[in-house]
């Protein structure tokens, strides 16, 4: 979904059986991770009452035993067979289900979830894959999304911009302001209730929580 390069390459075993060390091998990154593990657990104790979560993509499950732990019940879906085969080898967590699935078009009945789970995904999609994505989310959620985009007003955002500007990075990466991110959701069928950066310092990443709108 981020790309035919970058969907065929977390298809390959060799990908998948590595990602978790080169993802999460360093200290650092072990802090990064159990950060965005209390962002999630934060927000969805934010969105109400919360039992069926959806992970989506979930990669190799890096949420899952967080999310089991605070007593949900997790099903991972991803269009990645072999990053959800290498999660479980390492991870091995049987009070989770996991889905092969499309994020354009998931398997699921609607309001199938209380909430939807989507880290390090929407912000690789380009707008009208990222909208058709986000209106399956809102679909299958009888509560809450919450998912991560890129959004201006962090020290990281403005050296990118800065660097892009004076040519010394590839390429500038479009980030949401919070109108934008509003109007986006509410095509999406989406009403935002709360954004939380990852890091104002540190990252040009944010998590929201939404709510669908037909929904109440």
């Amino acid at each position: 979904m981020a790309g035919p390069d970058k969907r065929n390459a977390w298809r390959d075993a060799k990908v998948a059986a590595e990602y978790e060390a080169r993802r999460f091998g360093s200290p650092l990154q072990r802090l990064k991770h159990r950060h965005d593990e209390a962002l999630v657990l934060t927000l969805l104790g934010r969105a109400g009452t919360i039992e069926r979560v959806l992970d989506l993509p979930c990669g190799t499950g890096r949420l899952f035993p967080a999310l089991a732990a605070a007593g949900h019940r997790v099903t991972g879906a991803d269009v990645a067979l072999e990053m959800m085969r290498a999660g479980r080898a390492a991870r091995p967590e049987p009070r989770v289900a996991l889905v092969q699935a499309d994020a354009t078009r998931l398997p699921f009945q609607d309001d199938a979830f209380d909430a939807v789970v989507s880290q390090r995904f929407l912000f690789h999609l380009e707008r009208p894959i990222r909208l058709a994505v986000l209106r399956e989310l809102a679909r299958v959620a009888r509560v809450a999304v919450i998912g991560q985009v890129r959004v201006r007003g962090t020290a990281k955002h403005l050296g990118r911009y800065l660097r892009s500007r004076v040519g010394l990075a590839a390429r500038y990466r479009p980030s949401h302001g919070r109108s934008e991110l509003v109007a986006e959701l509410a095509e999406a069928g989406l009403e935002l209730v709360e954004l939380r950066p990852v890091s104002l310092l540190f990252s040009d990443k944010a998590l929201f929580l939404a709510r669908p709108r037909s929904k109440g």
